[in-house]
């Protein structure tokens, strides 16, 4: 019975930082926002980086292949305005790559992003 409680520990340990492994380090803009450190309502969620290359779950993808990844999620939810994006760019990432990213979603019909930034005041990422 000990053996297997401590293969259950040992199971969930390494499937709680599993998560954390998908997430790209990204230095977020330092802005006051809505208190939410909860990434899980996000059906997607999009780094950027300083250098303006964008990820999806850690790996590189270029803009086209954002795009047709929103499309499948746009499609699979019974309702589109229920697939939720969170765009976390790099504070150095220059807007324009935002402003390319927000394009192509819009296009294939997502209506709702969210934008992480790093509050300055409490020290937390939201």
């Amino acid at each position: 019975m000990i053996d297997v409680v401590f293969l259950l520990i040992i199971f969930f340990m390494l499937t709680s930082h599993l998560g954390d492994l998908r997430r790209t380090e990204i230095d977020l803009p330092h802005q006051p926002g809505e208190e939410q450190r909860d990434q899980q309502d996000a059906a997607m969620i999009v780094d950027i980086s300083s250098d303006g290359s964008y990820f999806v779950e850690s790996m590189e993808v270029d803009l086209n292949e954002v795009q047709r990844l929103a499309l499948a999620g746009v499609e699979s939810e019974s309702n589109a305005a229920d697939f939720d994006v969170l765009i976390r760019p790099d504070r150095l990432a220059p807007a324009s790559y935002l402003d390319r990213l927000l394009n192509r979603l819009t296009q294939v019909g997502v209506t709702r992003w969210k934008m992480g930034t790093y509050d300055i005041d409490d020290g937390g990422g939201s």
